[in-house]
């Protein structure tokens, strides 16, 4: 498992595919996200509209101070309930935009695996590969890896040196 991570690393093109393949889902699943947002913000405008022109209303007669408050009650019950969705809306677009990857950075957090790794004694071979792999399929044809985005493996991480003894010299 570990060589096959250490072919991975070496084989650039092969690993920018994959993770072309996946920004470019998460760009389809936010395009709806986005299009709802829009939606949304516009009925969150038509709302404020509906709200002026009831109180234009009271100004010029033409409505009672209880049915003015009726109607903006329920409207801002509506828009409350609308700005929750939007922040939950906007929240997943936001989580989708962390979420997307970089394949240079990918290969070379599996070159700084792999250098790290081989300096580790087996048993802390055996932890840090438990601390990395979420889970394990194995397939007729395939390995399939699930792994943990460890902080610690992060070119910028200021805890490298625990994690990647190796390294220190990054």
């Amino acid at each position: 498992m570990v060589g096959k991570l250490s072919e991975l690393s070496q084989n650039e093109v092969y690993l920018k595919m994959p993770v072309d393949e996946l920004n470019g889902g998460l760009k389809r699943k936010v395009e709806p996200l986005q299009k709802r947002a829009q939606q949304v913000r516009s009925r969150l405008g038509e709302i404020e509209q509906e709200i002026r022109r009831y109180v234009k209303a009271l100004g010029q007669g033409k409505l009672s101070i209880g049915r003015l408050e009726a109607e903006i009650g329920a409207l801002e019950l509506n828009k409350d309930s609308l700005q929750q969705q939007l922040y939950e809306i906007d929240r997943k677009i936001n989580e989708s935009a962390i979420r997307t990857y970089n394949a240079d950075v990918l290969l070379r957090t599996l070159r700084d695996f792999r250098t790290a790794f081989a300096t580790l004694t087996p048993p802390e071979q055996s932890e840090a590969l438990q601390c990395v792999l979420k889970g394990v399929t194995v397939h007729r044809q395939q390995l399939d890896l699930e792994i943990f985005e460890l902080e610690e493996f992060h070119p910028s991480s200021t805890n490298r040196k625990e994690w990647l003894p190796g390294l220190d010299s990054n």
